[in-house]
């Protein structure tokens, strides 16, 4: 699982950042950015620390204070969650193994939910009905979008804020 989080900082010292993106590309395509011309950095949030992939002094100030900001303390980094930011994947990765299991189980439970109100409602992905009975949908989760997120994010957030549910780097 990659728990990078890509951003580039351009020759003026803005930080850019797309949620969910997986490489600078995706970054630099969103916000119409020439890759080339702009230093690019990766947080990794599972080990906690800013990784220098192109980077000159300044921009590198910029990288870490919008790191710092955003999520520099654990309570930055729920907060920062809570805002639908982050996937579950990368949630449930900075969770002990126990825990890991415990949210990825009540996410389904809010998966499972989505799915159903989903068939319950006039707007159901067939006209038929809903084509799966019993199961999560992925198509009323897509649709969620970021509110899916902040529910999921909102149950890790019951796990994360105690330190001895967090992996070794998000402890202290």
């Amino acid at each position: 699982m990659d728990s990078n989080i890509y951003c580039l900082v351009d020759a003026g010292g803005h930080v850019y950042v797309r949620d969910g993106a997986v490489s600078h590309s995706e970054v630099a395509a969103r916000f119409g950015l020439d890759p080339q011309l702009c230093d690019t950095y990766r947080f990794d949030l599972t080990a906690r620390r800013l990784l220098v992939d192109r980077g000159r002094p300044a921009s590198d100030r910029a990288a870490v204070a919008y790191w710092d900001q955003h999520v520099g303390s654990p309570e930055r980094l729920m907060a920062f969650a809570g805002e639908g930011h982050l996937t579950k994947q990368i949630l449930g990765g900075l969770l002990d193994a126990d825990d890991a299991r415990a949210y990825l189980e009540a996410c389904a439970v809010i998966e499972r939910r989505y799915t159903a109100d989903c068939g319950a409602s006039d707007d159901r992905c067939l006209e038929s009905g809903c084509a799966v009975e019993g199961e999560i949908c992925l198509e009323p989760l897509v649709r969620a979008g970021r509110d899916y997120q902040q529910a999921c994010a909102a149950a890790w957030r019951i796990l994360f804020e105690d330190p001895q549910h967090r992996t070794p780097a998000w402890r202290h």
